[in-house]
């Protein structure tokens, strides 16, 4: 892929929907396997989130929260999104589908997703409406302002014993920021960032119980400058989701380097909870 491609405001999402249409696509088999564990007794969770592009200042930004102290994960970044509410969301899938209210950018209805079949590009809808309500409820974007872009291979958290659905979305135009509870703010991420190696580091994940320092594990990040003189991290199933939507998309053009820094995240007591 041209680097170029990323400040085309027109050309670039064209693109990512042709590149994500013809890319593989796990819904279907996993959805099963989770349906399939379930019945033997486990409590797996299905989650949608989108990974909203922008178009701002002559190029294409990732439109991220960064978690509110209230919730679980506290003080991570990642795509607006939540649990799968099925009873609701197929509802609302089903009235998506019907008014065509949410269409691809090329303005493609959802009715037939290019390369997928029925089963398929039915979860894909529901997963779509799922992310959509929750970035309605966390950051009061409407569902009338997106354009879909195509989705991405979902990612599993063993730590939640949760797999995420990713969908990719295109924000259409400006709109105010309404904050729920779960979000602390709304990060505006370049994509041009992710091509820069001086913005990647490796971060230690370091308890934050009290009882011990000692560090969980070590994974790449992005470190993003909040502008007040603190950065801002980018790690886990986030950052993993987006470099797997670059890889798709920019193919030989983006690769993770090596890091030459190191940067510690404390986890929040409850990080794997809500605080009570």
């Amino acid at each position: 892929m041209d680097l170029k491609l990323l400040k085309q405001k027109d050309n670039f999402p064209l693109y990512v929907l042709e590149k994500l249409g013809s890319a593989p696509l796990d819904f279907r088999e996993k959805h099963l396997s989770i349906v399939q564990s379930r019945a033997a007794g486990a409590r797996h969770l299905e989650a949608g989130v989108a990974v909203l592009l922008y178009y701002r200042n002559s190029e294409y930004v990732f439109q991220l929260i960064k978690r509110s102290e209230t919730v679980a994960q506290a003080g991570d970044i990642s795509c607006p999104g939540g649990m799968l509410e099925r009873s609701t969301d197929e509802m609302l899938g089903h009235i998506l589908l019907k008014t065509n209210m949410v269409r691809a950018v090329d303005d493609r209805t959802l009715r037939n997703l290019p390369n997928q079949d029925e089963e398929t590009a039915s979860l894909v809808r529901l997963f779509l409406m799922n992310a959509l309500r929750e970035a309605w409820e966390e950051i009061g974007l409407s569902p009338l302002n997106v354009g879909f872009l195509g989705a991405l291979p979902s990612y599993s958290l063993t730590l939640f014993s949760r797999t995420i659905f990713p969908v990719v979305c295109l924000v259409k135009e400006p709109y105010d920021f309404q904050l729920s509870d779960e979000a602390e703010k709304v990060l505006e991420i370049p994509l041009r960032f992710f091509f820069q190696s001086s913005f990647y580091a490796m971060v230690e994940i370091v308890s934050g119980l009290g009882n011990s320092d000692s560090c969980y594990w070590q994974a790449p990040c992005l470190v993003i400058p909040d502008g007040n003189g603190n950065e801002d991290i980018l790690w886990g199933a986030t950052f993993n989701i987006i470099t797997n939507f670059l890889r798709i998309v920019a193919g030989d053009a983006f690769s993770v380097p090596s890091p030459l820094r190191t940067v510690q995240k404390v986890l929040a007591p409850h990080y794997a909870g809500k605080p009570r």
